[in-house]
């Protein structure tokens, strides 16, 4: 008997993928991880109900083979996502107040599904994860990091903690597998100086908010242009303007726009090879009305589309 599948019906997977230990026998083109982690937050916590929010949300889309045969994109006037396979790896097991274990489990779930030979699509928690996800890519000669957020994340330590959600691009900048980074979506009143002259001295690529507004998508894509063919992408949902994605802990005015978002996403996925991506600090206890949650399934399933529309 065929089935309805309507969005409020059925065990929220990421788009109805199907549901798999990361350590079964499974093959798939993508494979989505949850990380309900918020312990490296600094300000207002909740991230950890992030990855089951978007999930629920995501059941709306469910484009997935064998069942869904992508999606039409009237503005580009093609389908995407059609025979592309997906499974959904459940949640990394995080145990509270044990950093290091929580760290390491990250990092595993990445490099299981990395040794299946599938693309990792995580669902954040804060963005402390980044960190133990690009660690999982040591075996990559070099890549680049490609960072949308408000904030650069470049603090050095705080109190002699060197890894929370402030921290986390600095660290992955110290791995010796990512060559550069390029941050894009920079705004506010809370940046460190010494943290972007850090960066810069590193050979970050920085591009403000407003030198976004000036330049145009022009500048990601000259930023892009020396660094390495492999690149690993992380979305922190705080890059969009908060009056269109409420739902997270450490808002700044101003922002992104969803749809210029994806555009730039789409850029990414134009010029260079993707290997990974994360969405981050998505906070739904902060968004009753769930926009939030589904604006970042609906940007992770674009964005794939387009990694997947060369392929």
């Amino acid at each position: 008997m065929s089935r309805a599948n309507m969005a409020f019906t059925g065990i929220p997977t990421f788009g109805r993928a199907p549901l798999v230990e990361p350590v079964s026998l499974w093959k798939a083109d993508v494979a989505v991880l949850g990380v309900p982690y918020d312990a490296g937050t600094g300000f207002r916590p909740g991230t950890r109900f992030g990855p089951r929010a978007i999930r629920e949300m995501s059941m709306r889309f469910p484009y997935f083979e064998p069942a869904g045969g992508g999606y039409f994109d009237p503005d580009q006037g093609r389908r995407f996502l059609a025979g592309v396979t997906a499974v959904d790896c459940g949640d990394v097991d995080v145990v509270y107040l044990d950093l290091d274990r929580n760290l390491a489990l990250i990092e595993e779930g990445a490099r299981e599904i990395r040794r299946h030979g599938a693309l990792p699509a995580v669902l954040g928690g804060d963005h402390s994860i980044t960190y133990p996800l690009v660690k999982a890519f040591d075996d990559e000669k070099e890549i680049s990091l490609v960072h949308f957020d408000a904030h650069l994340d470049y603090r050095d330590a705080f109190f002699g903690v060197t890894l929370a959600h402030g921290s986390s691009i600095r660290r992955c900048a110290e791995l010796p597998h990512v060559k550069n980074v390029v941050s894009l979506g920079i705004r506010g009143l809370r940046l460190g100086e010494s943290d972007l002259t850090d960066a810069l001295a590193a050979k970050s690529r920085v591009i403000t908010y407003r030198q976004y507004r000036a330049a145009g998508p022009g500048a990601l894509a000259e930023a892009l242009g020396a660094g390495p063919r492999r690149v690993y992408v992380t979305v922190d949902i705080d890059v969009v303007n908060p009056a269109a994605c409420p739902g997270t802990g450490t808002p700044e005015a101003d922002g992104l726009a969803v749809g210029e978002l994806v555009d730039l996403l789409r850029l990414v996925a134009t010029v260079k090879d993707v290997v990974g991506v994360d969405l981050v600090e998505v906070n739904p206890s902060l968004d009753s009305t769930g926009i939030t949650s589904l604006a970042a399934a609906q940007i992770i399933m674009e964005f794939l589309g387009q990694v997947f529309s060369g392929r």
